[in-house]
């Protein structure tokens, strides 16, 4: 299976269909390659070329004999998007058309050349087969820095469609347009194969636990909220990490450097009477946005991202901030030199030592001629680790497969909600919605990154009885699944309101934490086996149960 692979490539509205063909035109060339390595092989696609030319599309397509009780994982465009198994009978559902001109720039709806409909599932940078009654495979790329992989699986066609993110690039000399690898076998032995083969620098982040202000307070923020609730958690005695400062303590999303009257000492001394109670200090940022409030908008028209009229390209809209906010070019000069100063100021001068780094997708939202999106990415958090200096960076709102070998901690699934699921934007079909339900299934699916490309982070779990529409059990099982297969985990609850239930829910975090997950198997879209170091538990998401499994 996979042995045979055909090519498709279109340059300059010329196609051709093999690599027999390109050579025979003359011109640009494909070097294609197939290796083999442990646990199965290596494909690889360059394409070079003296004069310019323009991608039209790259693709290889593989044949599969897929049958409709297999599972195939789907991995979401960014840290929001629904990452889930399927049957490739199924299809993955699409933003409904009265959500787009709001909701559409979150994933991957304005790309167009994707397949879309029923019997066709795509996934971004990798992917799984579990053939039903036979061994898995990994399908998963090397190389995300020049074109974003994305796998369709066509189960009409009975066939893989592999394709480089590249359509419109305009190329002269060498580019990488695929090299991915197709494992066969027990699943954890081929994560840890894919992650050898990514050669990534070792972690250096420990797991770890705290606070964050945005699930309780959100933008409504200030010194007096931050120390009481910081005053709180010490005061539980038990042993955390971070302590991190979210949005809302700056004028305007953009304006960085500009802190609201809400902090009259400023951040330097909040950092610093955080780290006098022994906790590193965090603070948020969306360094690649900036909302129609800020000066930086004002000031420096300059820097955002322009469409072929000349307007500034839309990035999303958000009430918190005012309303439509805007993506910024991370290849400006000038914005390059403002962030430098920013994430040098924070760390140096500030004294926070995690930044969690937001929205990062808008980086690439727009590809230009002569950058992909993959290409946008990297530039853009090579730059951002950089500045950043020794500080842990944690990545949310992000193309994950850009983040790895950069990111410390890194989000893997949806923002939780307040209630199970948030049922407006699960109607108009929001892939990125905030959905505790959504966040979860995220959460599992991605589960094998953790230890291996970064920490995961799974989102806050939320005991508290106040400002809350969870159950008592849908609490208990997020901060149990978090604690299972999460490492950073945080909460935003005051926790020294904590009582009964909530103080032994959390006194028994460490229990959850030890019993790391080495296995999880979908049974159903809804239920799921997950096998521990220590027991076996089904977890039921319609049922919203969490229960130990005896054979």
């Amino acid at each position: 299976m996979f042995d045979v692979w055909s090519l498709q490539l279109q340059i300059d509205g010329q196609l051709y269909e093999g690599v027999s063909a390109l050579a025979r035109k003359g011109g640009p060339t494909i070097d294609f390659t197939q290796t083999e390595v442990a646990g199965g092989q290596r494909i690889r696609l360059v394409l070079s070329t003296q004069q310019e030319v323009r991608i039209d599309h790259c693709y290889l397509e593989g044949s599969c004999s897929s049958k409709a009780a297999d599972w195939i994982l789907a991995n979401g465009f960014q840290s929001w998007s629904d990452s889930r198994w399927y049957h490739p009978t199924d299809s993955i559902p699409q933003l409904r058309r009265i959500a787009r001109p709001l909701m559409g720039y979150y994933g991957d709806y304005h790309i167009p050349w994707i397949e879309r409909g029923p019997a066709k599932v795509h996934s971004w940078s990798w992917t799984e087969w579990r053939p039903a009654g036979e061994e898995p495979l990994l399908i998963a790329s090397l190389n995300e820095r020049n074109a974003f992989t994305c796998f369709q699986w066509l189960h009409q066609l009975q066939c893989l469609r592999v394709e480089g993110d590249c359509r419109g690039h305009q190329l002269k000399g060498e580019m990488v347009l695929l090299d991915f690898v197709i494992l066969r076998g027990e699943l954890n032995r081929a994560y840890d194969t894919w992650t050898q083969l990514l050669d990534l620098p070792p972690l250096r982040a420990p797991q770890a636990t705290g606070w964050t202000s945005w699930y309780q307070h959100y933008t409504n923020i200030s010194a007096e909220i931050i120390t009481d609730n910081l005053r709180q958690m010490v005061a539980q005695s038990a042993e955390h990490t971070f302590f991190q400062i979210d949005d809302g303590y700056q004028q305007a999303v953009g304006d960085w450097l500009n802190i609201k009257p809400s902090f009259p000492e400023g951040m330097a001394a909040m950092a610093a009477h955080i780290r006098q109670q022994g906790l590193q200090a965090g603070l948020w940022l969306a360094p690649t946005v900036a909302d129609q409030r800020s000066d930086l908008l004002r000031k420096h028209p300059e820097w955002l991202q322009r469409n072929e009229r000349g307007r500034p390209r839309r990035a999303g809209y958000n009430p918190m901030w005012g309303g439509w906010y805007y993506a910024l070019n991370t290849t400006h000069p000038g914005w390059q030199a403002y962030m430098d100063e920013v994430l040098r100021t924070v760390t140096k001068e500030w004294g926070f030592s995690l930044l969690k780094l937001d929205f990062l997708f808008t980086t690439c939202l727009y590809p230009t001629p002569h950058r992909t999106r993959a290409q946008l990415m990297h530039h853009c958090l090579v730059n951002l680790n950089k500045w950043a200096d020794d500080a842990y960076l944690l990545g949310c709102g992000t193309p994950l497969a850009s983040g790895f070998g950069i990111f410390d901690y890194c989000r893997v699934g949806a923002d939780i909600h307040l209630s199970w699921e948030h049922n407006l934007l699960k109607c108009l079909r929001h892939r990125e919605r905030v959905s505790t339900v959504v966040a979860l299934r995220s959460v599992l699916a991605r589960a094998p990154l953790a230890g291996r490309v970064w920490r995961n982070d799974p989102d806050v779990y939320l005991l508290r009885d106040e400002n809350i529409r969870l159950s008592r059990e849908e609490r208990a099982i997020v901060h149990r699944i978090n604690a299972l297969v999460g490492e950073l985990l945080f909460t935003s609850d005051n926790v020294g309101a904590y009582r009964d239930w909530q103080l032994e829910e959390w006194q028994k975090q460490p229990q959850w934490i030890r019993q790391r997950v080495q296995n999880i198997e979908p049974l159903t879209s809804d239920i799921f086996r997950l096998q521990t170091s220590e027991n076996t538990y089904l977890l039921d998401l319609k049922q919203r149960k969490l229960h130990l499994h005896s054979e």
